[in-house]
């Protein structure tokens, strides 16, 4: 490749490291903090809980995983059980990927990138993509995501080391830092009628789910509150046709 593009590449890259030091990392941490110290409590080596982040990089996947785990559930169970919280990832990399292409990098790439999309990254991506140079959206994710990702790493030791000074609410309330702050990036994002409407949709949806099954309240609330928001985004296009 040109010179030129290895310097385009290398300055996307710190962009995306610079993107993520501040509250992005901060966020994460917070949350993996919470995770070690649950982790810690569950009896799961420091060595596995750290390397489940690598490996799954969803943080509701690894709570799911040492719960599971913990109460000894048989692999298949606790690999369907991952699989099945993460689902929610697909339709972010359907969406992410196609503003990431790129004849300029391998095909290999784009299967690197697809474990890197997370919730925090692909709210952050979905903003800024659109304005950059094609060439330097995918090294932009790596960067940003291999950033939060070490501080995710290093808050889970530092979450298992300090376990037994934090609290159990305070564990709690650091495991959901990161939903919430994900939550403020995309109100924030929430410029189109169809984003606001799906948020209103999804936030009216949660809570009444949980009330009928909290057992199957995130996946049914999914479903029926953007099925809601698409139909009401359908009829309010056919009324100003």
């Amino acid at each position: 490749m040109p010179k030129s593009f290895h310097h385009f590449g290398s300055a996307a890259f710190l962009g995306g490291v610079r993107e993520a030091l501040g509250v992005p990392a901060a966020a994460v941490a917070a949350g993996f903090i919470g995770f070690g110290a649950f982790a810690s409590a569950s009896g799961v080596s420091i060595w596995f809980a750290t390397v489940s982040t690598v490996a799954i990089w969803a943080l509701p996947g690894q709570l799911v995983l040492v719960d599971m785990w913990q109460i000894g559930a048989p692999m298949i169970a606790v690999m369907l059980a991952v699989m099945l919280t993460n689902a929610r990832f697909l339709p972010m990399t359907l969406t992410l990927l196609p503003l990431l292409r790129d004849r300029s990098h391998p095909q290999w790439r784009y299967y690197f990138a697809a474990h890197l999309v997370a919730m925090t990254s692909w709210a952050v991506c979905m903003r800024r993509c659109p304005a950059m140079p094609r060439p330097g959206r995918l090294v932009y994710l790596a960067g940003f995501t291999l950033t939060c990702m070490a501080a995710g790493m290093v808050a889970v030791v530092t979450g298992y080391l300090i376990a037994g000074s934090i609290p159990a609410p305070v564990q709690l309330g650091l495991l959901f830092l990161t939903p919430v702050y994900f939550c403020v990036l995309l109100i924030g994002e929430a410029q189109s009628r169809l984003a606001a409407i799906a948020l209103a949709c999804g936030g009216l949806a949660g809570p009444l789910f949980y009330l009928l099954s909290p057992q199957w309240s995130v996946l049914l609330a999914g479903f029926a509150g953007g099925s809601a928001a698409f139909a009401i985004h359908k009829a309010l296009r056919r009324s100003h046709a």
